[in-house]
């Protein structure tokens, strides 16, 4: 009796065996799964706190790689610029220096004044000298300020002149603002016209005369035939011409009674005066501050003309301003290491 006993526990302890490994292999296999997990999820941490390192440290360089490019950049920039303002003065200094400041030729008609105002800061002085050996009463007047144009001056001239076939005849005049200009014309040749305009300027004469027919190249434009009065005033300071222009097949005479109103520059306060008794005046310009320049002409010999020339008081000169400052040039070379570096 006591061996089925013992038996049945045997049994009893045999069978509760396996139920004891299922447990633990149920728990083994839950840790296992559960450590399985956890290093899944440290990976996956790991992976993405590495990839996550990796793409800062991308930023990061991409942010410093992007700084050190703007950097350049803007040093480029800067060099460019300095480059292209240098060149660019250096363009402008030249052309100043044989264009705008060069020697150029000036005519003058009678009772001129013309005013000249040289840049300080480009001219060290002028130089106008004749250039027809007809300097007589010519002067030339130094200001340190721009006198009043306050000096009214009237005259008269007659000229009684034959205009070629498809030929023209000028004269010049330099008139300031508030001048006025009045002709009366006769055209002697019987069933003739003549063109008389007025133009400001050389530039103005000439697009006339590639064009006589267009009127709008000139300040004035007229069709004239037997006898008429043209009056035209000046608004403005410059050199005007004027002139006859014949289109017929014939030559044609013409009389022209000019009756002219100037505004002269005072010259009482002038500091400098040079009468060309040497047929040459320079005058230093001042710096910084600069000076002004009047050259004026004598009014016109009256007397009469005859009828197979034309008497007409013109001067030539000579006018040169193309001396820079030595001082300007030595102040920007002086800056130039200080911009570079």
């Amino acid at each position: 009796m006591a061996e089925p006993s013992r038996s049945s526990a045997s049994t009893s302890s045999s069978s509760s065996y396996p139920v004891n490994r299922g447990d633990s292999g149920a728990a083994a296999s839950s840790s296992n799964t559960s450590v399985r997990e956890e290093h899944d999820r440290y990976q996956h941490r790991h992976h993405d706190t590495e990839l996550e390192h990796h793409q800062n440290g991308v930023s990061y360089r991409g942010s410093f790689f992007a700084f050190d490019i703007s950097s350049e950049v803007i040093t480029d920039d800067t060099w460019s610029c300095i480059i292209v303002v240098l060149t660019f003065w250096f363009f402008v200094a030249m052309t100043l220096i044989l264009g705008v400041y060069g020697a150029s030729n000036i005519s003058l008609g009678p009772n001129c004044s013309l005013l000249i105002q040289p840049n300080p800061i480009f001219v060290q002085s002028i130089t106008i000298e004749e250039s027809n050996g007809a300097a007589n009463g010519i002067e030339l007047y130094g200001f340190y300020k721009t006198p009043p144009l306050d000096v009214e001056t009237t005259w008269s001239e007659t000229y009684v002149t034959t205009v070629q076939v498809y030929s023209h005849k000028s004269w010049i005049y330099y008139l300031n603002e508030g001048s006025q200009v009045n002709i009366s014309y006769t055209v002697n040749s019987s069933g003739s016209s003549v063109f008389l305009i007025i133009a400001q300027g050389s530039d103005g004469l000439t697009q006339w005369l590639e064009d006589p027919t267009y009127p709008n190249t000139t300040l004035s434009w007229n069709v004239v035939h037997g006898s008429g009065v043209i009056q035209q005033d000046i608004d403005i300071a410059s050199s005007y011409y004027i002139a006859l222009g014949n289109l017929n097949s014939e030559e044609v005479e013409v009389e022209l009674n000019l009756r002219l109103k100037a505004w002269k520059y005072n010259t009482t306060e002038a500091y400098y005066k040079c009468t060309f008794t040497q047929g040459r005046c320079s005058l230093s310009v001042l710096f910084p501050k600069g000076n002004i320049v009047v050259l004026t002409s004598p009014s016109p010999n009256q007397e009469p003309l005859s009828k197979t020339g034309d008497k007409l008081k013109k001067f030539q000169f000579q006018y040169s301003e193309a001396i820079f400052r030595s001082s300007f040039f030595g102040i920007f070379l002086k800056n130039i290491p200080e911009v570079f570096s």
